[in-house]
């Protein structure tokens, strides 16, 4: 009867533990179309982001950017999702500041 309840307890400690890992949200900002544009690094006071842009959508290094507050939003499947493209991130200046020039010009 006692090992009986000791795995009902057991059990019972690992669902809440997922449901807890399952609330807690997923740090990769996608992009309207639904491809992943970067993965949140820190959030600031002001609700701005720290992001890491994917390499694949700026191929400009690896390098930090701080994403406005009011682009980013929850995304229903998970994650985050951003009402900038390509082509704004791209001109998003790196974190700490450095002297760059975006590719194209």
């Amino acid at each position: 009867m006692s090992k009986t309840i000791a795995l009902a307890f057991s059990l019972t400690v690992l669902a809440a533990a997922s449901v807890a890992q399952a609330q807690e949200p997923s740090p990769i900002i996608y992009n309207l179309a639904g491809y992943e544009v970067g993965v949140i690094r820190d959030i600031k006071p002001n609700g701005d982001a720290l992001v890491l842009p994917t390499k694949a959508t700026v191929d400009l290094g690896y390098y930090n950017v701080i994403m406005p507050a009011g682009t980013l939003r929850p995304r229903a499947r998970g994650g985050w999702e951003t009402t900038m493209n390509i082509h704004d991130i791209a001109f998003l200046p790196p974190v700490p500041y450095r002297f760059f020039m975006p590719s194209g010009l």
